[in-house]
Protein backbone atom coordinates (compact mmCIF):
# COMPACT_ATOMS: atom_id res chain seq x y z
CA UNK A 1 0.00 0.00 0.00
CA UNK A 2 1.49 3.06 -0.76
CA UNK A 3 2.54 5.60 1.98
CA UNK A 4 -0.13 8.73 3.09
CA UNK A 5 1.78 11.85 3.30
CA UNK A 6 0.36 14.79 5.48
CA UNK A 7 -0.21 18.15 3.74
CA UNK A 8 2.78 19.53 4.90
CA UNK A 9 4.83 16.30 4.28
CA UNK A 10 3.24 16.86 0.29
CA UNK A 11 4.29 20.42 0.52
CA UNK A 12 8.21 19.47 1.41
CA UNK A 13 8.25 17.19 -1.45
CA UNK A 14 7.07 19.04 -4.12
CA UNK A 15 9.04 22.08 -2.92
CA UNK A 16 12.15 19.76 -2.82
CA UNK A 17 11.82 18.66 -6.41
CA UNK A 18 10.61 22.07 -7.68
CA UNK A 19 14.42 23.27 -6.73
CA UNK A 20 16.11 20.58 -8.28
CA UNK A 21 14.13 20.85 -11.46
CA UNK A 22 14.44 24.89 -11.92
CA UNK A 23 18.06 24.36 -11.45
CA UNK A 24 18.12 22.15 -13.61
CA UNK A 25 16.14 23.14 -16.72
CA UNK A 26 15.22 27.09 -15.42
CA UNK A 27 12.11 28.21 -14.70
CA UNK A 28 10.68 28.15 -18.37
CA UNK A 29 11.55 24.36 -18.94
CA UNK A 30 9.92 23.05 -15.41
CA UNK A 31 6.58 21.75 -15.83
CA UNK A 32 3.94 20.27 -13.73
CA UNK A 33 5.04 16.66 -14.69
CA UNK A 34 8.63 16.78 -14.11
CA UNK A 35 8.05 18.08 -10.34
CA UNK A 36 5.63 15.15 -9.70
CA UNK A 37 8.00 12.47 -11.15
CA UNK A 38 10.81 14.21 -9.37
CA UNK A 39 9.37 13.34 -6.03
CA UNK A 40 7.71 10.46 -7.27
CA UNK A 41 3.96 11.59 -7.17
CA UNK A 42 1.38 11.57 -9.29
CA UNK A 43 0.28 14.80 -11.26
CA UNK A 44 -2.86 15.58 -9.42
CA UNK A 45 -1.16 15.89 -5.71
CA UNK A 46 0.20 19.46 -6.40
CA UNK A 47 -3.20 20.96 -6.77
CA UNK A 48 -4.05 19.30 -3.28
CA UNK A 49 -1.47 21.70 -2.28
CA UNK A 50 -1.40 24.62 -4.75
CA UNK A 51 -3.90 26.35 -7.63
CA UNK A 52 -1.21 25.32 -10.18
CA UNK A 53 2.44 25.24 -10.89
CA UNK A 54 3.26 28.99 -10.66
CA UNK A 55 1.81 29.15 -7.38
CA UNK A 56 4.29 26.33 -6.05
CA UNK A 57 7.27 28.48 -7.52
CA UNK A 58 5.97 31.46 -6.40
CA UNK A 59 4.87 30.29 -2.41
CA UNK A 60 8.49 28.44 -2.68
CA UNK A 61 10.03 31.41 -3.51
CA UNK A 62 8.32 33.74 -0.56
CA UNK A 63 8.64 30.99 1.76
CA UNK A 64 12.75 31.38 1.42
CA UNK A 65 12.53 34.85 0.94
CA UNK A 66 10.76 35.56 4.67
CA UNK A 67 12.60 32.57 5.89
CA UNK A 68 15.98 34.82 5.29
CA UNK A 69 14.35 38.31 6.17
CA UNK A 70 12.96 36.35 9.45
CA UNK A 71 16.87 35.44 10.06
CA UNK A 72 17.79 38.93 9.09
CA UNK A 73 15.29 40.36 11.78
CA UNK A 74 16.41 38.21 14.74
CA UNK A 75 19.96 39.11 14.24
CA UNK A 76 19.36 42.49 13.93
CA UNK A 77 17.17 42.82 16.91
CA UNK A 78 20.08 40.84 19.03
CA UNK A 79 22.75 42.88 17.55
CA UNK A 80 21.93 46.32 17.75
CA UNK A 81 20.56 46.67 21.37
CA UNK A 82 23.94 48.06 22.73
CA UNK A 83 25.12 49.35 19.38
CA UNK A 84 26.83 53.05 19.60
CA UNK A 85 30.04 53.11 17.05
CA UNK A 86 30.76 52.40 13.14
CA UNK A 87 33.15 49.62 14.55
CA UNK A 88 30.12 47.93 16.36
CA UNK A 89 28.04 48.69 13.35
CA UNK A 90 30.64 47.10 11.04
CA UNK A 91 30.73 43.96 13.45
CA UNK A 92 26.97 43.74 12.97
CA UNK A 93 27.12 44.30 9.13
CA UNK A 94 29.06 41.37 9.24
CA UNK A 95 27.24 38.91 11.59
CA UNK A 96 24.01 39.63 9.37
CA UNK A 97 26.43 39.04 5.94
CA UNK A 98 27.77 36.00 7.27
CA UNK A 99 24.51 34.27 8.41
CA UNK A 100 23.07 35.14 4.83
CA UNK A 101 25.87 33.65 3.08
CA UNK A 102 25.68 30.35 5.02
CA UNK A 103 22.41 29.85 4.29
CA UNK A 104 22.93 30.36 0.43
CA UNK A 105 25.66 28.14 0.43
CA UNK A 106 24.16 25.24 2.89
CA UNK A 107 21.31 24.50 -0.03
CA UNK A 108 22.56 25.16 -3.84
CA UNK A 109 19.46 23.90 -5.52
CA UNK A 110 17.18 26.08 -3.08
CA UNK A 111 19.28 29.10 -3.83
CA UNK A 112 19.89 28.32 -7.76
CA UNK A 113 15.81 28.11 -7.54
CA UNK A 114 15.30 31.46 -5.08
CA UNK A 115 17.69 33.22 -7.63
CA UNK A 116 16.33 31.98 -11.05
CA UNK A 117 12.83 32.96 -9.61
CA UNK A 118 13.84 36.46 -8.78
CA UNK A 119 15.43 36.92 -12.36
CA UNK A 120 12.09 35.44 -14.29
CA UNK A 121 9.44 37.24 -15.70
CA UNK A 122 7.45 35.55 -12.92
CA UNK A 123 8.72 37.51 -10.35
CA UNK A 124 5.93 40.38 -10.67
CA UNK A 125 5.35 44.06 -8.63
CA UNK A 126 3.12 42.11 -6.60
CA UNK A 127 5.62 40.17 -4.95
CA UNK A 128 8.02 42.51 -4.85
CA UNK A 129 5.50 44.37 -2.62
CA UNK A 130 5.66 41.46 -0.12
CA UNK A 131 9.80 41.44 -0.04
CA UNK A 132 9.21 45.43 0.95
CA UNK A 133 7.64 44.54 3.24
CA UNK A 134 10.16 41.32 4.51
CA UNK A 135 12.81 43.50 4.28
CA UNK A 136 11.69 46.48 5.83
CA UNK A 137 13.58 46.24 9.17
CA UNK A 138 17.06 45.94 7.15
CA UNK A 139 16.50 48.91 5.35
CA UNK A 140 15.50 50.66 8.28
CA UNK A 141 18.69 49.88 9.90
CA UNK A 142 20.96 50.61 7.00
CA UNK A 143 18.73 54.20 7.32
CA UNK A 144 19.56 54.06 11.22
CA UNK A 145 23.37 53.46 9.89
CA UNK A 146 23.48 56.81 8.15
CA UNK A 147 21.70 58.95 10.34
CA UNK A 148 24.53 57.33 13.13
CA UNK A 149 27.32 58.63 10.66
CA UNK A 150 25.49 61.73 9.03
CA UNK A 151 25.39 60.67 6.03
CA UNK A 152 21.41 59.93 5.66
CA UNK A 153 20.86 62.38 3.20
CA UNK A 154 23.19 60.99 0.71
CA UNK A 155 21.80 57.54 0.86
CA UNK A 156 18.90 55.28 -0.47
CA UNK A 157 18.41 52.61 2.13
CA UNK A 158 16.56 50.69 -0.39
CA UNK A 159 19.14 50.40 -2.98
CA UNK A 160 22.11 49.97 -0.85
CA UNK A 161 20.00 46.70 1.03
CA UNK A 162 18.76 45.52 -2.55
CA UNK A 163 22.77 45.70 -4.10
CA UNK A 164 23.90 44.00 -1.19
CA UNK A 165 20.95 40.96 -1.25
CA UNK A 166 21.27 40.73 -4.84
CA UNK A 167 25.01 40.65 -4.86
CA UNK A 168 25.47 38.24 -2.64
CA UNK A 169 23.07 35.76 -3.87
CA UNK A 170 24.41 35.79 -7.62
CA UNK A 171 28.04 35.42 -6.37
CA UNK A 172 26.60 31.91 -4.22
CA UNK A 173 24.76 31.06 -7.60
CA UNK A 174 27.79 31.63 -9.58
CA UNK A 175 29.50 29.43 -7.57
CA UNK A 176 26.74 26.63 -7.27
CA UNK A 177 27.10 26.48 -10.75
CA UNK A 178 30.73 26.37 -11.04
CA UNK A 179 31.13 29.71 -13.28
CA UNK A 180 33.12 30.81 -10.47
CA UNK A 181 36.26 29.30 -8.30
CA UNK A 182 34.63 28.12 -4.77
CA UNK A 183 38.03 27.88 -3.49
CA UNK A 184 39.15 31.24 -4.92
CA UNK A 185 37.34 33.64 -2.99
CA UNK A 186 36.74 33.95 0.45
CA UNK A 187 33.86 35.08 2.64
CA UNK A 188 35.61 38.09 3.62
CA UNK A 189 36.44 39.59 0.59
CA UNK A 190 33.18 38.88 -1.20
CA UNK A 191 31.53 40.47 2.07
CA UNK A 192 34.14 43.59 1.38
CA UNK A 193 32.96 44.16 -2.02
CA UNK A 194 28.99 43.88 -1.66
CA UNK A 195 29.39 46.47 0.93
CA UNK A 196 31.89 48.20 -0.45
CA UNK A 197 29.15 51.50 -1.80
CA UNK A 198 27.51 51.35 2.36
CA UNK A 199 31.30 51.35 3.80
CA UNK A 200 32.23 53.94 1.82
CA UNK A 201 29.40 56.85 2.50
CA UNK A 202 29.55 55.11 6.26
CA UNK A 203 33.37 56.30 6.40
CA UNK A 204 34.27 53.33 7.33
CA UNK A 205 37.65 51.19 5.93
CA UNK A 206 37.76 47.45 5.90
CA UNK A 207 40.31 47.57 3.58
CA UNK A 208 42.94 47.01 5.49
CA UNK A 209 42.23 44.17 7.60
CA UNK A 210 43.57 40.77 6.28
CA UNK A 211 41.53 39.38 4.40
Amino acid sequence: MARKYTREELRERLRRSVYKVVTEDGIEGGTVRKVSKGCELSDPYIYQCYRDLFDLMETSFLEIDSEIAGMMKALIEKQTTEQKTTQESEETCWTLWSAYWKFLMSDPERTVFYWRFYQSARYTREILKVRQQEYKVLIDYVETLGKLSGVSDLMDAEVIVSNIVDSTVSVAVKMHLGYMDSTALKERMIYQFVFALLFHLLHIDVWNGEI
